[in-house]
Order: structure tokens, then C-alpha cells, then sequence
């Protein structure tokens, strides 16, 4: 089981695509690597029988494939102990992955969804917080609306950093103006908001501010850890992954939306994710049990089962999983058909007892 980020080929027909890191990426050192072949060649599953033993999907879709299944034997299992079934089974569920970029996987009806592709839900538009000044982030270039107010585009570490990056310039560009000392206090005392400057100040002096260094930086990104809870960056983090959650309840109905992915690591995005749900849906989606009440929401939105472990490495066992049992059930099907050939004369009628 291989799990890619994507753009990537999904689909088994798609020779020339499939297993492919495509065009539209914006990692362009990635655009048509070929991931696939060179895994299949080195564990000797190359011909047309090893490779059913292959599944090859996006590192979204496969962790929403490996949520939904544990969350379906999650709920088995609570049925069992109550002796009560459920008036809702899980048949729906969203997985978000937010970190250097945002990617969706979706499961409805209780099958990954592909269609066209794959899921790409990162790239919808939001509706950013009131006077939002940020230019967009260094991706933009070549992804839809040119990553300009789209979740990705708001809330990956690529573009929080680029808007940290933006805000500092801007606050330099205020220093240089009025003066390292204005907009204070007017003395020289040491307040807490002074001491907040300061530390700030002192963390981007380590950065130096020129055209190489941006989002795309991991050194660079590293900045995002040491920002304080109350930074507005993650207001507009919080925001922007809303508005996707909301778009996706709107959209496919699904019945959970896990959250995952590094930015997720900052644990206050959780309440705040939720809140800012509850005031976007204003109310419409009221009528549905499970999004009656704000509190509900946290049965909504959750967090993911094996983030600590990997739930891009989870959800590549599941794809494996899926495909050895899917290769078992041909097998056994293929099988099955021969016996019923043995059992059949030459006229394909089947034999009796007495024959």
C-alpha cells in the first residue's frame, strides 16, 4: 500500500498517470516523478497478477479510508457491549490533512471517492476574517485562483509562515518610520506587551528577510512553533480549515471530519475550528441531531486516531489490507469457478449425485 501526496494518478487505467506525481504539482522537483514502478520493481511485484496486490492512492484518501474502517469497528464494537445497534451507521467520513499543504480525503457511501481524480479540497475558496491584508502565499502560481483566499492558500505552514514573514516586514517597516519606541507605553518600563515585542523581535532576527526565504523554507517554517497561542496567525488558520469543514457538511452531508496533519499539532486550532463552524453554519443545519448544539461538534470534529504513529502510514496499511483481501476474494472466486467446471459435463449442465 502506497500512500502519495497529490496531485497524484489514481487510476489503474490511466497507464501513462497512474502511480505518477502529476503536472499540477507545486513541488515542481516532484511534477511527473514516477512513484510507483521503482516500489513495485524492488519488492518483485511487477506482472499483471502480483500487481492486485498493489493499491496506490493519495496520503489523504488512504487515511480517510483507515479512520473510516477503525471508526466502523470502533462502533461494532459499542454496539456489541450495549446489545444496541445504532440508528446512524458510519457510511461517511472526511479526512484533512493540514500541513505544508491542505488535502482532503473523502470516503461516501462507505467507498474512497475518486470520480475525475481525487479529492482536492484544499483548493477552495473561503471567506477570509474582516481586513485581511495578505497578498497570498509562494504556491499560488500554480494552483486554482492562484492560491489567492483558498484554504491552502490561508492555512498551510507554507502560507502562515509567508503571513508571519509579511507581518514582520511590516512591522519593520513601522520601526523604520516612527521609531523603535512608538506606539509604546511613552517610557522605558518593561511591560508585558514590551517583553511580548521583544521576544518576537528576537525570533525574527534569526530569519533574514530576502526573496529566498519563504513558506517553501523548512527552516523557515520552523518559526510557526514558537509563535504564541494568542498570535492571529492562527485565527486565520482556524478560519480558513472552518470553512472547508463547513463546505464539506454543506456538500457530502459526511457524518465525521477528522483533522490531522502538523498545523494540527497546535492544539488550541480545535476549539477554535469548531466555534468558528458553529458561527459560519449559522444555524441552517440546526434540525440535524448531531449539529443541534456547539458542544455536539466535538463528536463532529475530531482529531485523528494515529496521528502520533503516522496517519499517512496507517492508511497505506489499510490500502495494503484492502488489497490483499480484495486479491483473496478473485482468488477464491477463480477458484469456485473451477469447481463448478469440474462438476459440470461437457454440455456445461450441472452433474447430479446419481450421475
Amino acid at each position: 500500500g502506497i500512500a502519495s501526496f497529490g496531485p497524484a494518478g489514481v487510476d489503474p487505467k490511466s497507464k501513462d498517470q497512474y502511480g505518477k506525481i502529476l503536472s499540477g504539482s507545486p513541488k515542481k522537483q516532484w511534477r511527473g516523478v514516477d512513484i510507483l514502478s521503482p516500489i513495485k520493481e524492488a519488492c518483485g511485484l511487477m506482472g499483471e497478477e502480483l500487481e492486485k496486490r498493489v493499491a496506490f492512492d493519495t496520503d489523504c484518501n488512504a487515511p480517510a479510508l483507515a479512520e473510516f474502517q477503525h471508526r466502523c469497528w470502533q462502533q461494532q464494537q459499542q454496539e456489541q457491549s450495549s446489545k444496541t445497534s445504532s440508528s446512524k451507521p458510519l457510511t461517511s467520513l472526511s479526512y484533512i490533512t493540514i500541513g505544508t499543504g491542505v488535502g482532503v480525503g473523502l470516503v461516501l457511501n462507505s467507498q474512497p471517492l475518486h470520480g475525475l481524480l481525487h479529492p482536492e479540497g484544499g483548493h477552495i475558496c473561503i471567506q477570509p476574517l474582516p481586513d485581511d491584508k495578505f497578498t497570498g502565499y509562494s504556491w499560488g502560481a500554480k494552483s486554482p485562483y492562484k492560491g489567492l483566499g483558498t484554504v491552502e492558500g490561508v492555512a498551510s505552514s507554507v502560507a502562515l509562515t509567508e503571513r508571519w514573514i509579511q507581518m514582520e516586514q511590516e512591522r519593520e517597516m513601522v520601526k523604520k518610520l516612527y521609531g523603535k519606541g512608538s506606539g509604546g507605553s511613552g517610557g522605558n518600563g518593561s511591560s508585558p506587551s514590551r517583553k511580548r515585542d521583544e521576544e518576537q523581535e528576537e525570533q525574527s532576527s534569526k530569519i533574514s528577510m530576502n526573496d529566498n526565504n519563504n513558506g517553501d523554507n523548512a527552516q523557515t517554517r520552523e518559526i510557526l512553533s514558537t509563535l504564541p497561542n494568542s498570535h492571529p496567525i492562527w485565527l486565520h488558520a482556524s478560519n480558513a480549515i472552518a470553512n472547508l469543514c463547513v463546505s464539506l457538511l454543506l456538500l457530502t452531508s459526511c457524518q465525521k471530519i477528522v483533522l490531522g496533519g502538523g498545523i494540527m499539532k497546535r492544539d488550541i486550532l480545535y476549539s477554535m475550528v469548531r466555534s468558528r463552524v458553529w458561527t459560519l453554519l449559522n444555524g441552517y443545519l440546526d434540525s440535524v441531531e448531531e449539529l443541534s448544539d456547539e458542544r455536539k461538534l466535538e463528536d463532529v470534529i475530531v482529531g485523528s486516531s494515529w496521528e502520533e504513529v503516522g496517519s499517512g502510514l496507517v492508511g497505506a496499511f489499510a490500502l495494503a489490507l484492502d488489497a490483499y483481501e480484495k486479491d483473496g476474494e478473485e482468488e477464491e472466486g477463480e477458484e469456485e469457478g473451477r469447481t463448478s467446471l469440474l462438476d459440470s459435463d461437457a454440455s456445461g449442465k450441472k452433474k447430479t449425485t446419481s450421475e
